[in-house]
């Protein structure tokens, strides 16, 4: 990733029970076993959460696919997932969630995506990657930043629609 040390600072804002970088890489990758810790599926998808924290702050660009022009949801999604060697994902929301694995909110893990009606339709029409303690990164609209944003939030939780995973992490 470009510059490691702001997106651990920027982690580490977002993860209030890590006090130290220690107690922070504990968090999120307590290894116990002896496969390295890089090939391992929960890697790359932490890996891609961080490269999605980069992007905070940067403008939303409807339709947008990368950091050049600005990213809309799915595309800040589809490019991150890619860039990091995850996994090509359709480039709507809607469809990334047909082809994701539903999990229970209560399972989240860093790198896992939640996804939203945020126009009321009944249908998916917004995705964010989850980043731990809660919190998410997402591209909201136009006029705004690529940002992090609590699920707690009586908005995001009424918009709520579930949330998936793209890879297994066993």
């Amino acid at each position: 990733m470009k510059n490691y040390a702001i997106i651990l600072f920027l982690l580490l804002s977002v993860n209030s029970r890590a006090d130290s970088l220690g107690d922070f890489i504990q968090y999120l990758a307590p290894p116990s076993d002896p496969t390295p810790v890089a090939l391992k599926p929960i890697a790359k998808l932490q890996e891609a959460a961080m490269a999605a924290i980069s992007f905070v702050g940067k403008p939303y660009f409807w339709g947008g696919t990368n950091p050049d022009q600005g990213f809309d949801c799915s595309g800040l999604v589809q490019y991150v997932l890619v860039q990091s060697g995850v996994k090509k994902l359709p480039r709507t929301s809607r469809d990334m969630y047909a082809a994701s694995n539903p999990i229970d909110a209560e399972n989240l893990a860093v790198g896992d995506l939640v996804f939203f009606d945020t126009n009321n339709s009944g249908q998916v029409n917004h995705v964010g990657f989850y980043v731990g303690e809660g919190r998410f990164i997402h591209a909201p609209s136009t006029g705004n930043t690529i940002r992090l944003d609590k699920l707690a939030q009586n908005y995001w939780q009424k918009t709520f629609i579930g949330a998936r995973r793209v890879l297994k992490l066993d």
